[in-house]
């Protein structure tokens, strides 16, 4: 290799060297992040009541014990994803609670007609039976990001799971422990 070869090579790995020396380091985003999930779970507390999904009824309580209407099910499960603030894992996360208590309901017996059933006499989005919407709708919540595309959030008596999917935040789980 000649000695102009070199020279013109180290003169190209000077020139890389120094334009990766000058890129912006990374941004963080975190308080960009925090704020989209604050809109995301104000947004969908400010949807979820005037959309009166929480009078679809899918538990059927004709039989000697109540069940599950999967219909009905379905047919909440399509209306809550169209607000387009839940995830997928949302809708598996709430089948999943469903089922768990369906099968109580038939362990013991109970039906609706009679009592209300467990895991059945609360709001299970707002995480009780009265709340004051307000608590839910503004304010700054308190917001733990879990890496980048992860979240945890508390609102009111609610907790909340998020993750970020194509660059956008969407509520994965609500519990009410």
């Amino acid at each position: 290799m000649s000695k102009i070869t070199k020279t013109i090579n180290i003169c190209f790995c000077l020139a890389l060297a120094s334009l990766f020396a000058c890129q912006e380091a990374p941004k963080n985003s975190a308080p960009t992040d925090k704020a989209a999930i604050t809109d995301v779970v104000q947004n969908f507390y400010n949807w979820y009541p005037p959309a009166g999904i929480e009078r679809i009824e899918y538990v059927d309580s004709e039989g000697e014990f109540s069940k599950l209407d999967m219909a009905n099910v379905a047919a909440y499960h399509a209306l809550m994803m169209k607000s387009g603030f839940l995830s997928q894992a949302y809708i598996d996360n709430d089948l999943a609670y469903l089922k768990q208590y369906e099968a109580i309901w038939a362990t013991d017996k109970e039906n609706n007609n009679e009592a209300p059933l467990s895991g059945y006499d609360y709001d299970r989005v707002y995480c009780g039976q009265d709340w004051d919407p307000k608590e839910y709708t503004t304010g700054t919540p308190k917001v733990d990001l879990l890496g980048t595309n992860q979240a945890k959030i508390t609102v009111g008596a609610s907790k909340l799971e998020l993750v970020k999917e194509n660059g956008k935040w969407l509520i994965s789980k609500i519990s009410c422990e």
